[in-house]
């Protein structure tokens, strides 16, 4: 009945999926929920991040029940008798509230589930499957006949489909980084209106306040992708030269006055995780500093970490060997997508230069921050969608398997 009423909502009817299809993506989602709630409680009893956050949601209900007042007001004093360190990763009023606004949406959900983990679960990866609608809407209305190669992109990464399913923040960040992206895109191709507004607003506020640097590396592209909208210039010539600026831009506050430096951001990150108890697939990471000099030593380890680790043949478990053959397959389609690409037009769309750009300057920067590998697979899965459903739609396949795709 549930999986019924998910093709009766208009958001998704709109995107043009069957029924059948979309009921059975649905039920993916769903279980991949199950799967990570599973997963997370059986080899992580009682330290699982996924089921800690449940289980403050259901106080936070009880709260609810017994002093409405306190409930509503508590989010907003900090425990640190201040409301300094807006990006850090640990020890802030501003860190703590990205999981205090999860434990608040869990506790009105808790009126209905009693605080039973899956019945939470099903009730954000509805959300979560609106976010996955939302990106295969911008993206059917750029590649209007690759609908199977969209809907794998789309729904069907692996562990963007497992890793965006658990009652954490990467769910809420990749369902609201969707939206935003819709209501940018058909703001601009379309029209403005009044529900899009509201929905770019509450997305913005959503990622500023659970994962703020995600925000900050989309006002780039999206600034380059306005230009390109307004002014009609190719895409390639004005999104090379927004980066160019923006990293001469960041070199000349680091020389003028290095305290306010955007570097001194990614430092002050990079110091938060290092200062946590060492992870089993910890990696050996150099200190950085607010001086470019620093950022640039660095690259090739960032790079080879942003987008290289783990290496098949590391011994770091068969969960990381499982997702690093997804790596690796992804790679090598990238390698396809560059050496085999088809001629269509739809390849200097703007928007693909927005989604592509986004992901590879997230992935990079997660290589200058992220110290141990399961981290870095999991904030990377929330990216594969931007970068995986252009590479998909510009390989060029051939004839016999082509006309199985472009329907």
């Amino acid at each position: 009945m549930g999986c019924y009423l998910v093709t009766r909502i208009p958001f998704i009817r709109k995107a043009g999926i069957g029924n059948k299809t979309i009921i059975a993506l649905f039920i993916a989602k769903v279980l991949a929920g199950v799967l990570i709630g599973w997963l997370s409680n059986k080899y992580n009893p009682g330290t699982s991040d996924y089921w800690w956050i449940n289980a403050d949601g259901w106080l936070e209900y009880q709260l609810l029940r017994s002093d409405p007042r306190e409930f509503f007001s508590n989010i907003f004093r900090s425990p640190y008798e201040h409301y300094e360190g807006f990006f850090n990763s640990i020890g802030s009023y501003w860190n703590d509230l990205k999981n205090n606004i999860i434990i608040k949406i869990l506790a009105f959900c808790n009126i209905f589930t009693r605080g039973n983990y899956y019945v939470n679960s099903l009730f954000l990866n509805f959300f979560a499957f609106m976010g996955s609608v939302a990106l295969y809407r911008i993206f059917s209305h750029i590649y209007m006949h690759k609908k199977r190669l969209l809907i794998a992109g789309c729904f069907l990464l692996p562990s963007t489909l497992y890793f965006t399913s658990g009652i954490h923040k990467d769910l809420v960040v990749y369902t609201m980084l969707a939206f935003l992206c819709y209501a940018i895109y058909f703001s601009i191709e379309q029209r403005i209106s009044l529900k899009r507004i509201l929905i770019i607003c509450l997305a913005m506020l959503s990622l500023l306040l659970i994962r703020n640097f995600v925000l900050i590396m989309l006002i780039p592209p999206v600034l380059a992708y306005l230009i390109c909208i307004k002014k009609r210039w190719q895409p390639w010539k004005v999104f090379s030269s927004m980066y160019v600026l923006l990293i001469l831009g960041i070199l000349f506050v680091s020389w003028i006055s290095p305290s306010i430096s955007p570097l001194q951001v990614i430092v002050q990150k990079q110091q938060d995780f290092l200062s946590l108890p060492v992870a089993a697939s910890q990696l050996p990471m150099p200190v950085l500093t607010a001086d470019p000099a620093s950022f640039g030593q660095h690259f090739f380890l960032a790079v080879n970490h942003g987008f290289l680790r783990p290496y098949p043949w590391e011994s770091a478990g068969p969960f990381l060997f499982l997702l690093s053959i997804e790596l690796y397959f992804y790679l090598f389609l990238g390698a396809c997508a560059l050496f085999f690409r088809n001629g269509n037009a739809e390849k200097s769309v703007p928007f693909i230069y927005v989604s592509i750009c986004f992901a590879l300057s997230l992935l990079l920067i997660n290589g200058y921050i992220v110290p141990n590998m399961g981290s870095l697979v999991r904030y990377r899965s929330i990216y594969w969608p931007f970068l995986l459903v252009p590479i998909l739609c510009i390989i060029k396949l051939p004839k016999a398997l082509n006309k199985h795709i472009n329907i």
